[in-house]
């Protein structure tokens, strides 16, 4: 008998072509199964979990749809519903997330739907419009004039909860800012540990908003203490090394979205990124395109090298549309994008 054939360690020619095969059919499904469960493949499956009586369940599906983005359009219907009927908000707020990402004109319905609530006898109704508003974010811009105005509502949690709404907007900045800076005079320390985090993590800092930060050093709770601190070492609207460093994020699909946000609420300051933002006028995502025109009408007249993209660019999108058109409006007339009414007629 051989060494070779005493080794209980060596497969016979037969032995390694089962294994082979074994590992094929492995690989195999674990393909089908990825190509079943990703993309707009996974749509019709994900609609069903909409329905299903956990709440979890349904979040889960809105996020996953949100991922999906515009081809999961077909869920639209569906995740309408969930964000404007459901009773559970983490539902609503996942469900308005999606829409962001798959239909921009339907999350602007959502934002039709809860803005009416802001002014609900309900405190509970009032704060859950305002939660459900925010996680439009950029999106829901026209919302901004009514949620300054529930800023000085007199539950101090519906406060709280406009002042996240309004920097997660974040557009247009002077006014979102101004609201910011009461916040950090407010009489309740959970409205100014709010509004100085918004300036620490969310919101580009004015002038104003450093001469209000700045006494914040010493307050006696060493919380809003140190948050002021992490504003205020965060770069200045004006720093070329941070606007830089938002133009280089705008080349990576994960941040882009954020780096577009931080430049729109920069304004003329954020001048110096115009050329890598003007291709993203021609991104798959609506949500991209909109936010481009958002960034470059905050410009004004610092970006009339963008006009000639603007002006020959036929957006499929409707919002996006619209905020083309508005920028092509605040570069010719050199002012910057301001607050669109709320009864303005939105697109349908």
């Amino acid at each position: 008998m051989t060494a070779a054939e005493s080794s209980p360690n060596i497969l016979s020619a037969r032995e390694i072509q089962l294994h082979l095969l074994g590992l094929v059919l492995v690989l195999g499904l674990l393909g089908s199964w990825y190509w079943f469960s990703t993309g707009a493949r996974v749509v019709p499956t994900l609609i069903e979990l909409l329905k299903d009586d956990d709440p979890s369940t349904r979040i889960v599906a809105a996020e996953q749809l949100g991922q999906v983005g515009p081809a999961a359009r077909s869920a639209v219907p569906q995740l309408l519903s969930q964000a404007t009927q459901d009773g559970s908000q983490h539902a609503n707020t996942t469900a308005a997330i999606a829409l962001k990402w798959i239909d921009l004109t339907a999350a602007r319905r959502v934002m039709t739907h809860f803005v009416p609530r802001l002014h609900d006898s309900d405190v509970q109704q009032r704060r859950i419009a305002c939660a459900v508003i925010g996680s439009l974010g950029p999106i829901a811009k026209p919302a901004v004039p009514a949620l300054l105005a529930v800023a000085h509502d007199a539950d101090a949690l519906l406060r709280r909860n406009a002042l996240i709404a309004l920097a997660s907007i974040g557009i247009p900045p002077p006014p979102i800012g101004a609201a910011l800076v009461d916040g950090l005079r407010d009489s309740s320390s959970l409205v100014r540990q709010t509004a100085v985090t918004q300036f620490a993590f969310t919101v580009p800092l004015s002038q104003e908003a450093v001469a209000s930060l700045t006494p914040m050093l010493n307050d006696l709770d060493k919380g809003i203490a140190t948050l002021a601190r992490t504003a205020l070492d965060k770069p200045r609207a004006g720093d070329a090394a941070h606007i830089e460093s938002l133009g280089m994020m705008l080349g990576h699909s994960s941040a882009r979205d954020y780096a577009l946000h931080q430049l729109a609420q920069l304004g003329p300051e954020a001048s110096d990124a115009l050329p890598p933002i003007i291709p993203l006028l021609n991104d798959e995502q609506p949500l991209i395109r909109y936010l481009a025109a958002e960034s470059i009408g905050g410009m004004g007249a610092a970006a009339k090298q963008a006009l000639p993209a603007l002006q020959r660019h036929q957006d499929s999108d409707p919002v996006v549309r619209a905020a083309i058109s508005e920028a092509v409006s605040a570069i010719e007339s050199g002012a910057v994008v301001s607050a669109e009414p709320f009864t303005k007629e939105l697109p349908r």
